[in-house]
């Protein structure tokens, strides 16, 4: 499985901490509110993808725990044919176990659950038949305005190929409202044969205490396997409250 596969495995299943793919061991904080509204592309030879809109709803309980769910609604434009329906959804707990005021690194483990809905986007290739169980761990350390995190972990499918996921990235405070943002993702089957990392780059734009704009873009490294994305891209608003 190229990285064009691991994309379109990573995007159905939302894996991410916005505006990347690869997530760090933040949460929204005790009773908070972390909500996306986002825009997803990909682009991969003649076939489009995007997830318009894709909904990310995030609580905190207490200061270290997360609840997620997720659900997007997909458009694919193929061969000059436009299909579009509801794609799987996504829900998920994130437990931050260690913190670096108490040790070098922040570590959380954030296990999640990838279901269909009873509809017909399956068999239109809007979203993928069976299960899914996410199983990653996330770390992270503070440099003073860099911040530095990794995530590995495995993705098991009911109907298609297991997946291995792992990133690493960083982000680098310009000032208390913009951010920019990095980072190197991949995976592949349980093997690992074939790995083809994907490069994006990412920025964060605080309005406000409540709002805040978050964008990303990128594509694979090299083009191995003949199928990998030509072009990915998140966009979103992001709710804070």
């Amino acid at each position: 499985m190229g990285a064009a596969a691991l994309l379109v495995t990573l995007a159905r299943c939302a894996l991410a901490g916005p505006p990347l793919l690869t997530d760090d061991p933040d949460t929204p904080g005790p009773g908070h509110w972390e909500i996306n509204v986002a825009m997803t592309t990909t682009k991969e030879s003649e076939r489009w993808e995007s997830e318009t809109p894709l909904l990310d709803v995030n609580y905190g309980i207490g200061e270290r725990i997360q609840l997620k769910y997720e659900l997007p609604w997909v458009v694919v434009h193929e061969n000059g044919q436009t299909a579009n329906g509801l794609g799987n959804s996504l829900i998920g707990v994130k437990w931050r176990f260690l913190d670096q005021e108490k040790a070098w690194l922040e570590v959380s483990t954030y296990p999640q659950f990838e279901f269909n809905h009873p509809d017909s986007s399956v068999a239109r290739g809007l979203a993928d038949f069976g299960y899914s169980a996410i199983l990653p761990l996330e770390f992270q350390h503070r440099f003073g305005p860099l911040v530095a995190f990794a995530e590995t972990g495995f993705i098991w499918n009911q109907r298609r190929s297991n997946t291995w996921l792992c990133g690493i990235a960083a982000e680098y405070e310009i000032n208390s409202r913009f951010s920019l943002f990095g980072e190197l993702h991949g995976g592949d089957e349980t093997h690992l044969a074939q790995d083809q990392p994907v490069f994006n780059l990412g920025f964060s734009w605080k309005f406000n205490s409540t709002v805040s704009l978050l964008g990303s873009a990128g594509r694979a490294l090299h083009n191995s396997a003949g199928d990998s994305p030509n072009f990915l891209s998140y966009l979103a608003l992001q709710f804070h409250f």
